[in-house]
């Protein structure tokens, strides 16, 4: 039969007790949050731990941000030039086409009596061109003999008018056979289509339009005061939501008057022969003129009922003071309107002492 072996103790106790135990050991406890505390202070930066600060003027480049879309200038539209019926066209909405792609045709009983009627035009305008040029000749070689300068005078009159009609009615015939084909006069995308493959159609009707990728530009309305600021000739940044790289744009107009909902527009068109992505949207981003402009901690700005205030530290005590905001840079805020450089402003626990009086007034119920 087996015996257990005892259990080994799990600490080997020394001859002398007290020469194994922490000096500590019967010292009082003392709590750990003190050091925690300190550890987390020396952390933050040197201005949050200071009460106030100075608003001072830093150079900077102000900027401005608004939702766009980016829309086309203007739509191409192809038209007919006489009348027809359509033939081979087949042209959907949404379709890219080329500059001088071949997009249908014409034909039918209308075209082709247009299209001889110009042929029987031209025929006779030849035929008299060259009556008109042997009459010229004849005259001259019996001139001054037999020919009078009135004569001579009258038959090259007669060449003349016939050549004129002659190049008009080549003309024409040349435009009738241009106008036969119908081609898109510039490339893009097809964005709407009123007219069908067999369909008849008169002279100045639009059968398509083409929005060109060369002619857009961004539209965004920016609002409050920032909306004042903007001029033409500022440059920026469109950034398309749906990814994709920036696009460099100047401002080029400036909608006046404001909106009905108080904003203003802004026309925007990209720089250095770059793209718009047609039909995207995104933001707009503007940079202006670099300028001096007062900034304060971004901690010492309050927000109340829509509106923002700092606490203004003077020798008489604290004040509220209605402020503009602008841009946020890092841990700093510049300020638009409402301070000026050199007043002190509350930084510390600015929230809770600008809400202290709310405390005060509080009566609890019965």
């Amino acid at each position: 039969m087996m015996v257990p072996r005892p259990l080994r103790p799990l600490l080997r106790l020394s001859a002398d007790p007290l020469a194994t135990a922490s000096p500590h050991r019967f010292a009082p406890h003392r709590p750990a949050w003190p050091v925690a505390a300190a550890a987390f202070f020396l952390t933050l930066p040197a201005a949050a731990l200071q009460p106030y600060a100075v608003a001072h003027l830093r150079k900077t480049a102000p900027s401005f941000s608004s939702y766009a879309m980016v829309r086309p200038i203007g739509l191409v539209p192809v038209r007919v030039l006489m009348d027809g019926t359509l033939k081979g066209f087949r042209v959907i909405p949404g379709e890219r086409v080329q500059k001088g792609e071949v997009l249908g045709r014409l034909s039918g009983p209308e075209h082709r009596r247009e299209l001889s009627a110009g042929r029987a035009a031209l025929q006779r305008a030849q035929a008299e061109l060259s009556l008109a040029a042997k009459q010229e000749r004849a005259v001259k070689r019996t001139y001054p003999g037999v020919s009078s300068l009135q004569a001579l005078l009258a038959a090259r009159a007669s060449l003349s008018e016939a050549r004129a009609i002659f190049h008009a009615d080549e003309s024409r015939v040349s435009l009738l056979r241009f106008a036969s084909v119908i081609r898109a006069p510039a490339g893009g995308t097809v964005t709407s289509v009123s007219a069908q493959d067999g369909e008849s159609v008169t002279s100045g009707t639009v059968l398509l339009r083409i929005q060109n990728p060369h002619s857009l530009w961004v539209y965004g309305a920016f609002y409050g005061p920032i909306a004042f600021k903007i001029r033409p000739g500022m440059q920026g940044t469109f950034q398309p939501a749906g990814g994709g790289p920036a696009v460099a744009v100047s401002v080029r107009s400036v909608a006046s008057p404001l909106r009905p909902d108080g904003g203003e527009g802004v026309g925007c068109l990209p720089l250095n022969g770059s793209r718009l992505p047609a039909g995207e949207a995104g933001m707009l981003q503007l940079k202006g003129a670099a300028q001096e402009q007062v900034v304060v901690p971004t901690a010492a700005l309050i927000l109340r009922g829509g509106r923002w205030y700092v606490l203004i530290h003077g020798k008489t005590g604290t004040r509220r003071q209605a402020v503009i905001p602008g841009d946020r840079s890092g841990s700093v805020t510049t300020i638009l309107k409402g301070l000026r450089p050199g007043e002190r402003v509350v930084v510390r626990n600015a929230y809770l002492e600008f809400h202290r009086h709310v405390a005060k007034a509080y009566t609890p119920p019965d």
